[in-house]
């Protein structure tokens, strides 16, 4: 299931760093190449924290081949969308509730799972690093764009918070059950982001 939610992550950050790039009008390579590396970034850079090698699109290419199936589709396919509300921030927020829960996981089980003596140290990292997954490829595509602060660390975002507290409920949970952690994490995620944001799907198409 871990397997599934790190792909469905993948082609949903991928989506949404691919309509970034065709929205700034770059060629089909700059799309897909913005989508890979929304995607892949924020997992790159916590493999690297974390001395996980290789790394995970290096040790298996359905990562890669995802990201580029999600650039292509992006890139060919018109959009269609409500003006009030953009499919794409869905995506993202599915992207992100899916990487703070890998994150949180790939980083337990590289570092901590040895050691039977859970502390604070286990916690912040593994809730730090989750967190980093999540929003790390988002920054490292807003700094391409040159739009200034990256999104998801602007006043008025629940982004970060989001994060937090996905990854918070995942690493709690998991000593209990997998499964619910999955799931507890994964509603927090998406409910934060979507139901309590004023940029949300609440806010933008249900409530009015």
């Amino acid at each position: 299931m871990l397997y599934f939610l790190d792909l469905l992550g993948t082609f949903a950050f991928a989506i949404t760093g691919a309509y970034r790039g065709k929205m700034a009008k770059l060629h089909i390579f700059g799309v897909i190449f913005l989508g890979v590396i929304t995607a892949v970034g924020g997992g790159t850079i916590r493999d690297l924290i974390i001395d996980r090698v290789p790394l995970f699109y290096i040790g298996d290419l359905n990562y890669i081949l995802v990201c580029l199936i999600a650039g292509i589709l992006i890139y060919i396919i018109p959009t269609f969308f409500k003006k009030a509300y953009s499919f794409f921030r869905l995506m993202d927020s599915i992207g992100l509730a899916s990487f703070v829960i890998i994150g949180v996981s790939a980083t337990f089980n590289q570092l901590f799972s040895w050691n039977p003596n859970l502390n604070i140290l286990s916690l912040l990292a593994c809730v730090f690093l989750g967190m980093l997954t999540g929003f790390g490829g988002g920054i490292i595509r807003d700094s391409i764009m040159g739009g200034g602060a990256p999104m998801s660390l602007r006043q008025g975002s629940n982004y970060a918070l989001s994060a937090f507290l996905g990854s918070l409920s995942f690493y709690l949970l998991m000593f209990v059950n997998i499964q619910l952690a999955i799931v507890i994490s994964f509603l927090t995620t998406l409910i934060l982001r979507e139901f309590f944001s004023k940029y949300g799907i609440y806010s933008k198409i249900i409530k009015k």
